[in-house]
């Protein structure tokens, strides 16, 4: 009820026709409380938002898992560029490290790198038991990569336990050879790629002219 008609109700004396309240006050005739009924609302528009939310949902995990089979083929791109990144550093902070505690670095970046890309145990193995693997079984690594990180870890060793007294002139030497067998690396997967393996089979054939 309106504030200003419930004063009024309580201002006014009791009369015939009229409504009690307790506490002995009235309403007048005439004055009532109105409440206007109001249609039950309807389920369909909820079941409709739901049906559509789920969709959405549906929708947006197939984005997320769409765009993450998309990144799949460059992660060796990225893999590379961070073991670059990380040769950069080595070099920037080489005046702060003695040189065997560079080759280290560069050498455990290297075996990052293997470890990731190829799945190969060598970021587990000291250079004796990759070596006597290598010359036992072979490892998962192509066989110039493999003959390549033979005389690499072999170099790095002089370096780190040799102390040799022309080791700062081996550091140089060093980051270049983990270079080279990082772009290496990153050559012959892309030659082992399918989309690369069809253009090389389609590829025309020309005679000679013999």
């Amino acid at each position: 009820m309106d504030l200003t008609l419930f004063y009024l109700a309580q201002a006014l004396p009791a009369s015939p026709g009229t409504t009690p309240l307790p506490g002995g006050n009235v309403v007048p005739e005439g004055i009532y409380d109105i409440i206007v009924p109001e249609a039950e609302r309807p389920l369909w528009p909820l079941f409709v938002f739901g049906f559509l939310g789920l969709i959405l949902m549906g929708a947006i995990v197939w984005l997320i898992l769409f765009l993450m089979r998309q990144r799949e083929p460059r992660l060796s791109v990225s893999l590379a560029g961070r073991t670059f990144r990380e040769f950069n550093r080595i070099e920037r902070n080489s005046e702060d490290l003695p040189n065997n505690a560079r080759a280290l670095a560069i050498s455990e970046a290297l075996k990052n790198y293997f470890e990731e890309r190829f799945r190969d145990r060598v970021r587990y193995e000291t250079t004796e038991e990759f070596l006597a693997r290598l010359s036992r079984e072979g490892t998962r690594l192509p066989h110039g990569i493999q003959e390549g990180l033979r005389e690499f870890l072999t170099a790095s060793e002089e370096v780190k336990f040799g102390n040799r007294r022309d080791a700062s002139t081996w550091i140089t030497p060093l980051v270049k050879c983990a270079r080279d067998l990082v772009t290496s690396c990153e050559a012959f997967i892309a030659e082992q790629s399918p989309s690369r393996r069809q253009a090389t089979k389609s590829r025309p054939s020309y005679p000679t002219g013999k």
